[in-house]
């Protein structure tokens, strides 16, 4: 459970960031835009990690 806890900390932390960077750069909406994307990728990488590790599970108790 603190793992996940800790990677959505990581993604909303990621967002903040993007958005603050493309507000500074742009605007509301290009931060918008690039919280999104990051939210969207970072959720899409730990997922893929986490189905990785299950399938290495899978591997070692067969």
């Amino acid at each position: 459970m603190n793992r996940l806890i800790g990677e959505s900390l990581a993604c909303l932390v990621l967002a903040t960031l993007c958005f603050m960077c493309g507000f500074l750069l742009a605007g509301v909406r290009l931060g918008m835009f690039s919280a999104v994307l990051s939210l969207t990728s970072s959720l899409g990488y730990f997922h893929g990690m986490r189905d990785g590790e299950r399938k290495e599970r899978d591997k070692q108790r067969i």
